[in-house]
């Protein structure tokens, strides 16, 4: 009979290598599980980031019922729309831009090329005019 150590006897629940909430290890431990965490920052931190903004996207999108394949399916659209707000937050924090100078960004944009309001969808291009 061998000895068992604490890596023999822990259970393996599952690998994720994704960015969480800072109170999630703390959820962990509560549930009676051991969270093995490391902290990232500079140009890492701003890849898990990216990489969480398309997660929590994929999220709202399937909560909207585009998707029924992911574990979002239970969860409300304004929930996951509050995810998505949160990463951009934490993006933006992140980054050498104020939210001021996204924001001016933004209407800049809107200015140039319109916003999303009216809902356009373009289907494709074709060559010639429009008559």
């Amino acid at each position: 009979m061998s000895d068992n150590t604490d890596s023999d006897r822990d259970e393996y629940v599952g690998e994720y290598d994704k960015l969480v909430r800072d109170d999630i290890p703390s959820v962990v431990r509560e549930d009676g599980n051991k969270p093995v965490t490391r902290r990232v920052d500079g140009d890492e931190y701003e890849r898990y980031l990216a990489a969480k903004l398309v997660e929590e996207a994929t999220e709202y999108a399937a909560a909207l019922g585009d998707d029924n394949d992911t574990e979002a399916d239970d969860e409300d659209p304004i929930s996951e729309l509050a995810d998505v707000h949160a990463v951009l937050d934490a993006i933006v924090a992140a980054s050498d831009h104020s939210t001021e100078a996204v924001a001016a960004r933004v209407r800049e944009k809107a200015s140039d090329r319109g916003g999303f309001a009216d809902g356009v969808v373009l289907e494709r291009i074709v060559a010639g005019d429009d008559d």
